[in-house]
């Protein structure tokens, strides 16, 4: 086994690439395993109702809610006028 399967298994990686942006060595290979994950985890919290949605792996991207809320905190930080 090498150092690097060595470290990813320590780490608890679901897997390691070896590769190279100079020679295009495993790029597409390790970006579609990566979407892959990325796609199974978020069809895995949906599945359970967004239930996932509160815990500390997940991260939920609303870019309409960010906003509303850091629009708020701005007229509460300014005393609530413009």
């Amino acid at each position: 086994m090498t150092e690097l399967n060595q470290f990813s298994e320590k780490n608890g990686f679901n897997r390691c690439f070896k590769t190279s942006a100079k020679t295009g060595l495993n790029i597409a290979e390790s970006m579609e395993f990566l979407i892959k994950e990325i796609i199974k985890r978020l069809e895995e919290i949906n599945s359970k109702g967004g239930e996932g949605a509160n815990n500390k792996q997940s991260v939920a991207l609303d870019p309409d809610k960010h906003n509303k809320d850091a629009d708020a905190k701005r007229k509460q930080e300014k005393g609530g006028c413009c």
